[in-house]
């Protein structure tokens, strides 16, 4: 039987979507080698040919309803080429309708009219298409070493071997391995796809090609195959070049495998290679994500003592994250070669921070270096500034500097407040200070002609809170101090005076001292808080004065100040066995009765009058 024409028609692209007519132009040799298609390459280039006859396939579904038999775009008047036309109107003229006769030659001329629609094939722009093939090839290896992209380079690769039927070789499957450097496109897949097939058609990958897998692996890190292509390299006598060293250490350092990236960094100086700044800085930036600053201060370091220099911008980086994360010696160390040699001018977030690694760990030199600086660049110094550099004087052991410290504090025109001298608190409760030395610190200071503010006699006067229970040398040296206050401090005292003394009574037991600062706070009008309350009712209550302690009770009440609810449950614990009437009221007065309530009301079971009526139930006994 004769063998019939293909028509391409619309129905036929429905049945047959991936045969095209590029298949028929497609050459009987395999590009690379009779062992078979490349893997990659050859499926890349196809993918868009394939995608170009699906769109004409589709356009040809759409229009071609006129005749199933008609190319697409040859349905419209316009469209038709000039043989249809004359053809038409000669049988126009004849009077009779125009048929159609499908013979071999018409179909070979529509094959012709097809091949002229197509303007360019898909994937490659039109710029491209009118290069020529040797501006084509040298654009490719420009493209790939300075810009690398997978999209550029396969339009490249499309146009040379898909259309312009050139023969893959080295150079192009190098090409594209430098391509896959792009950061977003590339893959290490693509890598280790390229080597197989060049291995598969007989392509021996040279030197530069198996860096230029390394180079892209020092991107897209695959620590197999990078060991592959270093052991390739070994059995081919192929020696490792030194960017070669700087890829395969830039691959662990991605990997964050930092102990074989330093190793063989180490490595590289045995041999004489230098490390490029850029290998340096990105370990320096990995180490910094990772949080190994002891690795970081020792790489930095050895840097420097090499004589290399390093970007300002990494020794901002590793400042600024050094000291947020409160590493100490980075950070002095960053502070002391780019800071106060003036190369680098810090924000004030990161000063603050530096502050915050000398304050905890009693730096006081590099906090002072960080007050110059302050104070060069004329910004102004905050409450917070001056506690750091307290802590750092304490942390340290020097009590006098802190005190002096407090004294500039006050004279800058900043208050202080009680965490201001929380810090020396701390400090003199541990080493266990003898107030009597403090003391003499503050008059020291005072004999400087220095303006000792009320806050740090305070402090020195509430060290006595926290001598031993039943120590009366607590209660004369916290009345003594009391009594030389006015030479000190001019202002005279607070309530938080009075406040520490009466509590130094309390523990002492001493209700004499304790009536001799109640009477000083009513003759000097001041004012008491909730706080002189709580403890005048607690000692009180301690001594068994159940009446002069609702007298303060009510005192309070009126006042309407608060009670803590350590207290309320001190004094409830107080009078809970005691039949006297006045504790009897305290511990049943509503006020005191409030902490009770409201865990009631949290999810107590018990019923919100059975503790009232026990209360009375116990009145009764009493009585």
């Amino acid at each position: 039987m004769p063998r019939g024409m293909l028509i391409f028609d619309g129905l036929w692209h429905c049945l047959c979507p991936s045969f095209g007519h590029t298949a028929l132009k497609r050459p009987l040799v395999p590009l690379i080698s009779r062992k078979g298609p490349s893997t990659y390459i050859s499926a890349t280039l196809a993918t868009s040919a394939r995608r170009c006859d699906s769109s004409v396939a589709n356009l040809n579904e759409n229009h071609g309803k006129t005749d199933s038999r008609a190319l697409p775009g040859n349905e419209s008047a316009g469209s038709r080429p000039a043989e249809q036309s004359h053809t038409n109107a000669q049988g126009n003229r004849q009077g009779g309708k125009h048929t159609r006769k499908h013979a071999p030659s018409s179909g070979v001329k529509l094959k012709r009219v097809k091949l002229k629609k197509r303007t360019r094939l898909a994937g490659v722009p039109k710029d491209i298409e009118r290069r020529t093939t040797e501006n084509l090839e040298n654009t490719l290896q420009n493209a790939v070493h300075e810009k690398p992209s997978v999209e550029s380079a396969t339009q490249i690769l499309r146009a040379l071997i898909r259309d312009r039927h050139i023969r893959p070789e080295v150079r192009h499957y190098r090409a594209l391995m430098l391509a896959n450097i792009d950061a977003e496109r590339g893959r290490p897949e693509t890598i280790r796809n390229l080597l197989k097939e060049m291995e598969r058609n007989g392509i021996p990958a040279d030197s530069g090609t198996l860096h230029a897998a390394l180079k892209a692996l020092a991107v897209h890190p695959d620590y197999l195959l990078r060991q592959e292509i270093l052991r390739t390299l070994r059995d081919r006598w192929l020696s490792l070049s030194p960017a070669g060293w700087h890829y395969v250490v830039a691959g662990f350092i991605r990997e964050h495998q930092f102990e074989l990236a330093m190793d063989h960094m180490a490595q590289m100086d045995r041999k004489g290679i230098p490390v490029e700044g850029w290998l340096h800085s990105l370990l320096v930036y990995s180490l910094c994500d990772a949080e190994e600053f002891d690795e970081v201060l020792k790489v930095m370091q050895s840097r420097t003592d090499q004589g290399h220099e390093m970007t300002l911008n990494l020794w901002w980086h590793v400042l600024d994250v050094a000291s947020e994360a409160l590493h100490h010696e980075t950070t002095r160390y960053t502070w002391k070669h780019v800071v106060e040699l003036g190369f680098l001018k810090p924000s004030y977030g990161v000063c603050s921070n530096v502050l915050t690694v000398a304050s905890r760990t009693g730096d006081t030199e590099l906090a002072n270096s960080v007050f110059r600086f302050l104070a060069e660049t004329e910004v102004p110094f905050s409450l917070d500034d001056y506690e750091k550099l307290v802590e750092a004087y304490v942390m340290a052991g020097d009590l006098y500097a802190a005190f002096d410290t407090l004294c500039t504090m006050q004279k800058s025109g900043i208050e202080l407040e009680e965490s201001s001298t929380r810090a020396i608190l701390t400090y003199m409760i541990r080493s266990k200070t003898p107030p009597r030395d403090v003391w003499a610190m503050l008059k020291q200071l005072k004999a400087q002609k220095r303006d000792i503010p009320l806050g740090c006699a305070n402090v020195v006067i509430e060290l006595c809170e926290h001598a031993p229970l039943g120590d009366k040398s607590a209660v004369e040296d916290a009345i003594g101090f009391y009594k030389e206050l006015y030479s000190l401090c001019p202002s005279g005292a607070d309530v938080t005076t009075y406040n520490s003394i009466i509590n130094t009574c309390r523990r002492a037991k001493d209700t004499k001292a304790c009536m001799f600062a109640v009477k000083e706070m009513a003759a000097l009008g001041v004012t008491p808080d909730s706080t002189t309350f709580e403890r005048l009712i607690l000692i009180c209550l301690d001594s068994g004065n159940y009446r002069s302690a609702y007298k303060y009770f009510q005192d309070m009440i009126e006042r309407n100040l608060p009670l803590g609810e350590g207290a309320r449950e001190e004094i409830r614990k107080l009078c809970r066995d005691s039949e006297d009437e006045f504790a009897v009221r305290l511990s049943l007065h509503d006020y005191i009765r409030d902490l009770r309530i409201r865990k009631h009301e949290v999810g107590d079971e018990t019923p919100l009058e059975e503790p009232e009526e026990q209360s009375a139930t116990k009145q009764k006994e009493r009585a």
